[in-house]
């Protein structure tokens, strides 16, 4: 990977899951870190552990994200600190599972809120930090959701696909700029998003590990690959959803996702 010994990385959603194994694995090649997520705590034990370990400088961010004014809230404690940001790690996200209506209009904006306009505020108020350095890069985490409608997680999935987009797009624009922006797609991972997210017992029996994710990830900045895919089948699920008929494809993502009480015996 291009040298980021010395440099500062921002990681949203640091305090646990595929955040944590991000902040943990740029510490070991010597990055130093700002760690942005909601548990105070939590960021304040994983900074003594990294800076501990790897002998790096760590700023703790505490503030939620799917609050309106957050995102500069981070950019002003970033620039407080004197620190400039080499690489962006937009993780922090949140889902629901279950019927549409089952959720209320105040949590799917907050996860609209911390999903798609944190991501985008934070990639436009950090480009400059980006721009000034001669490479530099932004990871912005998708899902498998992302590829195709998913009924019984309707916002989540609609509000993956947008980041999948709008990640890949700005890929076009900053390559030449020397900022490589990459989209990954995690696949179902152990964190605790799936408890956090109400989950059931579903099609998606198997989880991988936020170690296999962020290793991925990493690799592919080296590759400069848009796009990373460490899900399995992400391939077969594109051309399902590309060529068969729309009715198709919803009612076979709906037998997947339907909450068991709904199932027929």
């Amino acid at each position: 990977m291009f040298d980021l010994s010395g440099m500062t990385a921002l990681v949203t959603g640091a305090s646990s899951g595929i955040g944590r194994e991000f902040s943990r694995q740029l510490a070991m090649v010597g990055m130093n870190l700002v760690l942005v997520a909601r548990k105070r705590t939590f960021l304040e034990e994983l900074a003594c552990e990294l800076s501990t370990k790897h002998g790096v400088k760590t700023l703790v961010i505490a503030v939620d994200l799917s609050e309106r004014d957050a995102t500069n809230m981070v950019k002003e404690a970033v620039g407080s600190a004197g620190r400039r940001i080499r690489l962006l790690v937009n993780n922090a996200a949140c889902g629901r599972w279950g019927r549409f209506e089952g959720t209320s209009s105040q949590d799917y904006e907050r996860m609209i809120l911390l999903n798609n306009a944190a991501v985008v505020g934070l990639c436009q108020l950090f480009l400059p930090d980006l721009a000034s350095h001669t490479s530099s890069a932004v990871i912005n985490v998708s899902s498998p959701a992302a590829l195709q409608p998913v009924p019984f997680m309707a916002v989540y999935a609609a509000s993956k696909s947008f980041v999948h987009d709008f990640s890949q797009a700005l890929y076009g624009e900053w390559q030449a700029r020397g900022i490589r922006v990459q989209t990954l797609i995690p696949g179902p991972t152990a964190t605790e998003f799936d408890a956090k997210a109400g989950a059931y017992e579903s099609a998606l029996k198997t989880r991988g590990t936020a170690d296999e994710v962020v290793s991925a990830a990493l690799a592919g900045l080296q590759d400069q690959r848009p796009l990373v895919t460490v899900a399995r089948g992400t391939y077969k699920q594109r051309l399902f959803a590309a060529l068969f008929p729309a009715k198709f494809v919803i009612a076979t993502v709906a037998r997947m996702f339907r909450p068991p009480a709904e199932r027929m015996g």
